[in-house]
């Protein structure tokens, strides 16, 4: 049964989309329930992004020697342990702990899906394949987040019980349906295993494959991902604590998100990939969503401002598959290393949205937002200095 298959991994990236948001609309609820402080709701995620940042690249390097789906599926049944964790939790300490496990095994699910889409797409159709993977991902977890949202008005404890059986499942799909791509493993001894596993030596191997117009890349992936994640964590908060809102209407949000989402992608991002330079294309992408957010800052209408919010979650998931489609540009680099930095650098930007989002809401409410804008504002300047320096090369 094991095969070979980009179309299978988009099947079961679509699972793992999917079930893994379940607990997200819950997250507030659950929070609040235990009693615990405002911030958490940041300080939880921060804690799955730190590990996530720390061992990506880690992950990228690992998987040269066991194989990508291999390690999907060991990550998988990590990510259903950690999960467990989260459910069970009754204090922050506790809540922290299980994000950190979860992000350990989140890096490597998201590294090595990417991975497994690099080595196995067709030539000069990675970066198509890429963007089609964002896309599931976006619009499967909306949907995602909308039965995680009904099944918490049920009950918080089923919901996580039963995101932990779809987690565990799907691992053992990844082991029983996929199989690697026939290239060349690399037999990594106890000691290099240890020497991987050190994340600041991992991030500083990247050094090797480092330019200016890579590193320029990178602050772009901080940026954006800091506003994405400010504003996210942030409005997830938002409407609960101060609207009210139910579990279910935070998944039913996202459920309208996900069509739109997929309707900007299917056309707009579709359109950017084969018509245009990606890399010219993301300013006025970044440039919506900077408009977008200050907006979103000024609206204070129940109504106006759900609107707006919907419609600027499916404008901002156009920048994520082009970011994405960049890294197979840089073809002549060690594409594990160049992936787990990728996502190594996503994370940071997680980390500090996270956890600055948790933080100043108790200062007040709508700072993130504002903050938010002010990262798509520095990604879009930089943007224009690394379109600058490509210019000037070619």
């Amino acid at each position: 049964m094991r095969k070979q298959s980009v179309h299978r991994a988009f099947l079961l990236w679509g699972l793992y989309s999917l079930v893994a948001n379940f607990a997200h609309p819950i997250t507030p609820t659950f929070i609040q329930d235990l009693g615990l402080h405002d911030y958490m709701f940041g300080v939880a995620f921060a804690c799955m992004a730190i590990t996530n940042f720390a061992f990506s690249p880690f992950w990228g390097k690992i998987s040269k020697s066991i194989g990508a789906s291999r390690l999907m599926g060991i990550c998988f049944l990590g990510y259903a342990f950690a999960q467990g964790l989260f459910g069970s939790a009754t204090t922050e300490l506790q809540i922290g702990i299980a994000r950190m496990v979860g992000g350990f095994f989140i890096g490597g699910i998201t590294v090595n899906q990417i991975l497994y889409i690099m080595e196995n797409s067709e030539e000069g159709k990675s970066g198509q394949n890429l963007a089609t993977n964002v896309t599931i991902n976006v619009v499967v977890a909306a949907f995602g987040y909308m039965i995680g949202g009904f099944l918490g008005n049920m009950s918080i404890p089923l919901t996580f019980m039963i995101q932990v059986v779809g987690l565990a499942v799907n691992g053992v799909l990844y082991w029983v349906l996929l199989k690697d791509a026939e290239v060349q493993r690399e037999k990594l001894t106890f000691k290099e295993v240890l020497h991987n596993s050190n994340p600041f030596q991992a991030i500083l191997d990247a050094r090797s494959i480092m330019t200016y117009v890579i590193a320029l890349f990178l602050i772009i992936c901080v940026s954006t991902q800091f506003a994405t994640t400010c504003y996210e964590q942030c409005f997830n908060y938002f409407i609960k604590d101060q609207y009210g809102f139910p579990p279910s209407y935070n998944g039913l949000l996202k459920a309208a998100v996900g069509l739109i989402t997929m309707l900007a992608n299917s056309t707009i991002c579709v359109y950017l990939m084969k018509k245009t330079d990606i890399f010219k294309s993301l300013i006025p992408v970044l440039s919506v969503c900077f408009g977008m957010m200050v907006s979103i800052i000024v609206l204070d209408s129940v109504i106006p401002f759900i609107i707006m919010n919907v419609v600027f979650f499916g404008f901002n998931a156009v920048y994520q598959p082009l970011l994405q489609a960049m890294i197979s540009k840089f073809s002549n680099k060690d594409n594990g290393i160049m992936v787990g930095l990728f996502n190594s650098m996503r994370s940071l930007g997680m980390v500090g949205g996270s956890l600055f989002a948790g933080f100043i809401y108790e200062i007040g409410p709508k700072l993130s937002f504002v903050y938010s804008a002010l990262a798509f504002l520095i990604a879009i300047v930089v943007g224009l200095l690394m379109n600058k320096k490509l210019a000037d090369q070619k």
